[in-house]
């Protein structure tokens, strides 16, 4: 099958025939039909995170089962599914306790395993959630980043008298958009750069009441003027970026909440002291269970999550090469790949 390989680090990736996977008796076969290009996916194709070599990136996914294994029971050949980036142990307390994103013995497909940047792929039947015969495979495909936003704004004791910020209008960003307007967030400010500009434009499309160029707005002042000088309730950081955890910090208010879904790869100073003065409370949260991952794709099959507006390049596979560049260059918000080609 053709597939796309990080074979080593540094630099580098290869569009390549491999062997086709292999299912075993607990797992599933998926033709992939789409397949995203992920915010983590990119530092792993350039070279800057490392993962097992070689490895088969890509986990946001839908496809056909086309084969099962001897053990799988409530799933067949032909059923339409898209699948959870968390595997789970099933044997650890937080998997016990429903928690399977804080799993001892953790597996992400596409970052631990091979993935979905083939023509198959392999998964365990246990993460696999089934599309409505009407959802299409992009949309499918759809629900991963959506639920590592929703896990987030699920757990904010938000109220329709709180103003929030998100930091950073990526994917995860605008899905957030979009969650927190439906949780009824009195005002929603999201947060980007001058790179940002079109994104931006799209998160008011999407539900933003306001929008800050962090490149030539001062970005404290502007949310006093905002708020008239209350300042915000909620920062919701889609970003991971170590310039605006000051701003998150500066801009909350007095007993105000800071919801961490970005990954930081770097590390981040923060005034503790501030925390504790003000009373502001930090929260982080990583991924998504399974049963998140189905309410998300639920919104998106019920057309409460808009997605249309949200893929703006479509490739075929072979193609990665190409896609790959427009990923860097922040020319798109989301990249649909399809293994069978345009």
């Amino acid at each position: 099958m053709l597939a796309v390989v990080k074979e080593h680090t540094g630099p580098g990736f290869a569009i390549k025939d491999v062997p086709m996977p292999v299912c075993r008796e607990d797992d599933v076969i998926v033709k992939v039909k789409s397949v995203g290009f992920c915010g983590s996916d990119g530092p792993i194709l350039a070279g800057t995170r490392e993962v097992p070599y070689p490895l088969i990136p890509g986990h946001e996914f839908a496809g056909d089962i086309v084969e099962i294994g001897t053990k799988v029971r409530d799933w067949k050949v032909g059923d339409r599914v898209s699948a959870c980036i968390v595997i789970g142990c099933g044997n650890c307390k937080y998997c016990i306790e429903g928690n399977e994103p804080l799993c001892d013995n953790l597996i992400e497909t596409g970052i631990h395993v091979d993935g979905a940047f083939a023509e198959y792929v392999r998964v365990p039947a246990k993460v696999l959630v089934k599309l409505r015969d009407t959802t299409s495979y992009d949309f499918g495909a759809a629900a991963d980043p959506v639920a590592s936003a929703y896990r987030t704004v699920k757990r904010m004791p938000l109220t329709s008298k709180d103003t929030v910020m998100v930091l950073g209008p990526g994917p995860i960003g605008l899905y957030a958009t979009q969650l927190l307007k439906l949780r009824g967030a009195r005002k929603i400010i999201v947060l980007g750069a001058d790179c940002d500009r079109d994104r931006l434009e799209l998160a008011k499309t999407l539900g933003a009441d306001d929008v800050i160029n962090n490149s030539i707005e001062d970005p404290i002042k502007r949310i006093r003027e905002i708020t008239d000088g209350e300042m915000l309730d909620f920062v919701h950081d889609c970003a991971g970026a170590v310039p605006l955890v000051e701003i998150a910090m500066n801009s909350l208010k007095k007993t105000g909440h800071y919801y961490i879904t970005g990954l930081f790869h770097q590390l981040a100073p923060t005034d503790l002291g501030k925390v504790v003065r003000s009373e502001i409370d930090i929260h982080g949260t990583i991924c998504y269970t399974r049963e998140e991952f189905k309410e998300c794709l639920q919104l998106i099959e019920d057309g409460r999550i808009d997605v249309t507006p949200m893929i703006t390049h479509h490739y075929a596979l072979s193609d990665m090469e190409k896609a790959f560049e427009v990923f860097m260059s922040r020319q798109a918000v989301k990249i649909m790949l399809h293994p069978e080609g345009m």
